[in-house]
């Protein structure tokens, strides 16, 4: 699982950050980017682009490429890359995931 901090603009895996470190922070999760039935643009760029494909690495990379685009709202192919390099992905669909996250940058 990975979060967001708003405030901080950054990815954090939930591996390297104990909930209790979280205490009085605001995070994001996968869970609170869709605005009631609505996706949020990213998500909805992942669907169009086939970035889900065996679902093991999909929240992450989506959450990396949310931190990634509140950083930077038009990224490089290469800072994209980088941004979601951090995830491993079982089934190798990176360069969907890649176009998916540039694609979310276009449409904003």
């Amino acid at each position: 699982m990975n979060w967001v901090s708003p405030v901080r603009r950054s990815a954090v895996t939930a591996a390297n950050a104990a909930p209790v470190w979280m205490e009085g922070k605001e995070i994001l999760t996968i869970e609170g980017l869709a605005k009631g039935d609505k996706l949020d643009p990213l998500q909805e760029a992942f669907i169009q682009n086939d970035g889900p494909q065996c679902g093991f690495c999909t929240s992450g990379q989506i959450m990396s490429g949310k931190a990634l685009l509140l950083k930077n709202s038009q990224p490089s192919e290469a800072q994209a890359r980088r941004a979601l390099s951090g995830n491993l992905c079982r089934c190798g669909n990176y360069n969907r995931e890649v176009a998916a996250v540039l694609a979310a940058a276009k449409a904003r």
